[in-house]
């Protein structure tokens, strides 16, 4: 199995042309009402990419009585520069976010893109220090 994981990176890092220098899954949420995408969130030496794995939320799946077929292909990467990061934050928890809400890491990241200023919203397990190590990265590219 261990051969296998370091294929698939080898294979990543080829697709992508960058070195994976840290990584890590997550969830992307592009709006508060998003649920969420699971997906590999990579740093790079240039920036920061995210590729969503195609899957099906098991809860989900429980609730209805047929499920949409699962995509064979996960959805484009997103790629964003630290050149075009605008901020790293961590969002305010309220009160029932400690009940309800995630139990991992969130932060919030505005850039620029073609379209206009973007924000995203990344959760990353707590005891990783992915957080750290894209604000150095970032640091670093400034």
């Amino acid at each position: 199995m261990e051969e296998s994981v370091e294929v698939f990176w080898a294979t990543f890092e080829k697709e992508t042309g960058e070195k994976v220098l840290a990584r890590t899954m997550a969830q992307r949420f592009s709006s508060p009402k998003d649920r969420g995408d699971w997906g590999l969130l990579v740093i790079s030496p240039t920036g920061l990419r995210f590729r969503p794995t195609p899957g099906q939320n098991w809860f989900a799946s429980l609730l209805k009585a047929s499920s949409a077929p699962v995509p064979a292909q996960a959805n484009e990467d997103i790629f964003i520069p630290y050149t075009t990061i605008i901020s790293l934050q961590n969002p305010g928890r309220r009160f029932f976010d400690f009940l309800f809400g995630t139990p991992f890491l969130a932060f919030d990241i505005r850039y620029n893109s073609p379209k206009g200023e973007e924000q995203i919203r990344f959760a990353v397990d707590p005891k990783s220090d992915f957080l750290t190590a894209l604000k150095t990265m970032r640091d670093k590219s400034n």
